[in-house]
């Protein structure tokens, strides 16, 4: 339905997305906010593709079938660039590219020592 988007980053980048989500990262779908969760942020926003769908995959709710069949409509939960303020899961918002990884480096000084 978008018709446009950036399709090789999500096709490319699926592999890494299944062994981060699949075997590594410790989130609960449940509970998005969950305090010792494991961060994805996806720096190169434009391939957001992937995060909704490992999102949807891992069972979030915030990611439905529906929501991804409305990608990058105006007004969907799934924008062409991800928004923490939008989407359950989505860590941080991001576009330009080297904005996701100043956020990744921020995420652990600001969240301060867990224990």
């Amino acid at each position: 339905k978008s018709n446009s988007g950036h399709p090789g980053a999500p096709m490319g980048q699926a592999p890494i997305g299944y062994v981060l989500f699949a075997e590594e990262m410790n989130f609960n779908p449940a509970d998005p906010q969950w305090l010792n969760r494991d961060r994805f942020v996806l720096s190169s926003g434009h391939g957001c593709m992937l995060q909704y769908s490992l999102l949807h995959l891992t069972g979030y709710d915030s990611v439905a079938m529906d929501d991804i069949k409305q990608f990058r409509q105006w007004g969907s939960k799934t924008p062409g660039h991800p928004e923490n303020f939008e989407t359950a899961g989505i860590e941080v918002t991001t576009g330009p590219l080297g904005m996701g990884i100043s956020n990744a480096v921020g995420l652990p000084p600001a969240g301060g020592p867990m224990g």
